[in-house]
């Protein structure tokens, strides 16, 4: 469709194009007629989700704005959630049953009387607390949920109740203002006072409620850390003890100080042990060889009882003596035994210079002091051989001690290892602890909403919106109007214009014919348009026709339809007109089944020749035009002088085709009308009819809307107002 073509709709349609949208104008002026006046308030609550303080922050972190929009849509839901518009709704409820009276800050007088026919005086006692707003509430409340059909839930869920929660929620608004910390409360309603509490109990009511949601993601961590801790702090006081317990049992006082003291006196042992045994040794062998050099004297020596239990109690002695000081016994004690060991020195020594007085040996050493020299191994020998015995029984003991530490070490390892993991688990569960209770502390700090902005209270209604929707209304009713015409144009198969002959018939458009019944003769000059269109239907079958066989003397040419209707009588008869004004004679032969069949033919004409012939089954086979002439003598006619035969032949659907004369035919013109469609079965007929066509055949396009024929005719001598020059000269169009 082109604009011109739109334009032409709206032309078309214009007195329904007004009308119509006025009408429904009228009826939505009847209906807001009582409308209701409405009221607005709002409020600012900063949030501080985006720039607010954190303990967390360390000045670096960056902000997320992914969160920062999924915290406000958390927040937003939170407002608009179902249980936070019915606590709003139950306050609202309480707040106004209370009352005894209208008060305008609360509910004003007409509200106050639809309260109240609402609810009785009776059902209204049986669900408030008088004189206690939160007592109130909570019966509301428990009222709801003792059972599914109840006051409470009706005025709830009835929509025509200023209480109902889809009600309040279709007249709120929560939206981020801009890109800030700040979120903006609206609500809208009837009643100033409602508007101010409604808004005031909803900042109460998700303030509360977001402060729990936040507060319990914590709270959860919390109390889930503290149990762990507890668990960890029982596991670590029962490691503890069993290794408390362990070295009780085993006497540790520290195990690896007590295992390097053991270890260093054994070591220290082992020295002075080797070293004694170097010793004796050396004591042993110098012993043996004085006594080798005075054997007399040591036989005598060693018979004697005196010197053999004297030296028996020196080494005694000299055992106690080295045990004392290795067991580190008390220097008193040590102290007198020496003494004693020193008198048992002096008794030997008297004893042994008692027998032997001999002053030389036998390799002339003197006696004397071999004797001192043999007294003095001895005696060193002795005292050497009570500090092996002393040391071996020690080391023997050394060995038990090294029996019993050996396994203590690994246990005391495995049971210390026991220890240091749950202390690690325990210093890990507490750092858990410290971080969520830091979270927590964090959320509580940030979960504060701060009002910025109070619910103001309206003084004035907002502006009536009955214009915008009268307004609207009419523009409503223009656009459905219009696309109704638009969409039944677009829609209608039917041809209308000329343009679309070819592509839907497939055959060369010949021309086309204004409609004439419907027009007035005053607005479009339709006479002057048929002529011309006509004159040239003529030009072009005369010049078809000089193509087709220049030379012959008599032409056939058949006017058809594929069905009725399609003003082939109309076309036929001006045809004949045109023609009989050419030269020579015309016949013209038409079917008897016509009312207004003549109504256009030149009645005085001489050169037309007109006859009506019966329409039945044998015209299918009629051989020439002589078949279709009655055989009467008035009818009797020279048709020697004919030019052009013109032959119509009846509708295609419903009647024989004349098969012989079709071929014989030197051009044919099919008749549409322009108003109806081409269907599936006309294109049928028409392939029909083709099958048997030697000569030309178009179309001619009957009844067409003036304003279309300008691709064939050119400008439509119309009137024209000047905007409608103009505006086909912006469309494309011709001025003139």
């Amino acid at each position: 469709m082109t604009l011109i073509g739109f334009f032409r709709i709206i032309f078309k349609n214009l007195k329904w194009l007004v009308i119509f949208p006025m009408m429904l104008a009228g009826v939505v002026i009847f209906l807001t007629r009582n409308m209701t006046k409405e009221y607005q308030t709002s409020a600012t609550v900063y949030t501080g989700l985006a720039s607010g303080y954190s303990i967390t922050d360390d000045g670096n972190e960056k902000v997320d704005y992914f969160k920062v929009n999924n915290a406000f849509d958390n927040l937003i839901t939170t407002v608009k959630a179902r249980e936070t518009i019915e606590e709003v709704a139950i306050k609202l409820m309480a707040q106004h049953l209370l009352l005894k009276e209208p008060d305008n800050n609360v509910l004003n007088e007409d509200n106050f009387k639809k309260l109240h026919k609402l609810l009785s005086d009776e059902e209204i006692a049986k669900l408030i607390v008088p004189g206690d707003f939160n007592k109130t509430v909570k019966k509301l409340y428990s009222i709801k949920d003792s059972s599914n059909k109840n006051a409470v839930q009706y005025l709830l869920s009835d929509l025509s109740s200023p209480y109902s929660t889809a009600k309040i929620l279709g007249s709120l608004t929560v939206m981020r203002k801009f890109s800030s910390d700040m979120l903006e409360l609206g609500f809208r309603a009837n009643d100033a006072g409602v508007c101010v509490n409604t808004l005031s109990f909803l900042i109460e009511s998700f303030s509360q409620r977001f402060r729990n949601i936040k507060g319990s993601e914590t709270i959860n961590v919390v109390k889930y850390f503290e149990d762990q801790l507890k668990l960890a702090f029982n596991s670590l006081q029962s490691s503890e003890n069993k290794l408390r317990d362990f070295g009780v049992n085993n006497r540790i006082i520290n195990y690896y100080e007590q295992a390097k003291f053991v270890a260093e006196s054994k070591e220290d042992l082992s020295t002075d042990f080797y070293k004694e045994k170097m010793k004796f040794e050396a004591a042993q062998s110098a012993l043996k060889r004085i006594e080798e050099k005075m054997a007399n004297y040591a036989d005598f020596v060693a018979a004697n009882e005196v010197l053999v239990k004297l030296r028996s109690d020196l080494s005694t002695i000299n055992y106690e003596i080295t045990n004392a000081q290795i067991y580190k016994y008390d220097v008193d004690k040590i102290t007198k035994m020496q003494e004693k060991a020193a008198k048992i020195k002096e008794e030997l020594k008297e004893r042994a210079g008692e027998y032997y007085e001999f002053n030389n040996s036998l390799e002339w050493v003197p006696q004397n002091s071999l004797l001192n020299e043999w007294l003095g191994k001895v005696v060193e020998l002795e005292e050497s051989k009570g500090r092996l015995m002393v040391y071996n029984q020690r080391m023997t003991q050394y060995d038990g001690i090294y029996k019993e530490f050996a396994p203590l070490g690994s246990t005391i390892n495995r049971l210390e290892r026991e220890v240091a993991v749950q202390e690690k688990q325990y210093l890990s569960v507490l750092h858990g602890l410290n971080l969520a209770r830091l979270r927590q502390q964090s959320l509580e700090m940030s979960n504060q909403l701060k009002v910025v902005d109070n619910p103001f209270f309206p003084l004035q209604p907002l502006p009536s919106k009955r214009s915008l929707l009268i307004m609207v209304s009419f523009i409503a009713g223009f656009m459905l109007l219009l696309a109704y015409y638009v969409g039944s144009a677009l829609l209608d198969k039917a041809i209308k214009n000329p343009d679309k002959v070819e592509k839907i018939i497939g055959l060369p458009l010949l021309s086309a014919l204004p409609e004439l019944e419907k027009l007035d003769e005053k607005s479009v000059k339709i006479t002057e348009v048929q002529t011309s269109l006509m004159q040239q239907i003529i030009n072009t079958i005369f010049i078809d026709l000089k193509r087709i066989d220049p030379t012959c003397k008599s032409y056939l040419i058949i006017v058809f339809s594929t069905k009725g209707g399609e003003g082939k009588s109309f076309v036929s008869e001006s045809l004949v007109n045109k023609l009989s004004r050419i030269r020579n004679k015309v016949l013209y032969l038409y079917p008897e089944n016509g009312e207004n069949q003549g109504k256009f033919l030149d009645a005085d004409n001489p050169k037309l020749i007109q006859h009506a012939y019966n329409i039945n089954d044998g015209i299918i086979d009629y051989h020439g035009i002589q078949d279709f002439i009655k055989s009467n003598d008035e009818n009797n006619e020279d048709l020697s002088e004919v030019s052009y035969n013109v032959l119509e032949i009846p509708s295609l659907n419903k009647n024989p085709i004349p098969a012989n004369l079709v071929e014989q035919a030197h051009y044919s013109i099919l008749v549409v009308h322009a108003a109806k469609s081409w269907t599936n079965a006309d294109q049928f007929q028409l392939k029909t009819y083709m099958k048997l066509a030697q000569g030309k055949t178009s179309v001619l396009l009957n009844h067409v809307i003036p304003d279309l024929l300008e691709s064939i005719y050119g400008e439509i001598p119309k009137r024209r107002s000047a905007l409608r020059k103009r505006m086909k000269s912006l469309l494309g169009g011709e001025q003139y």
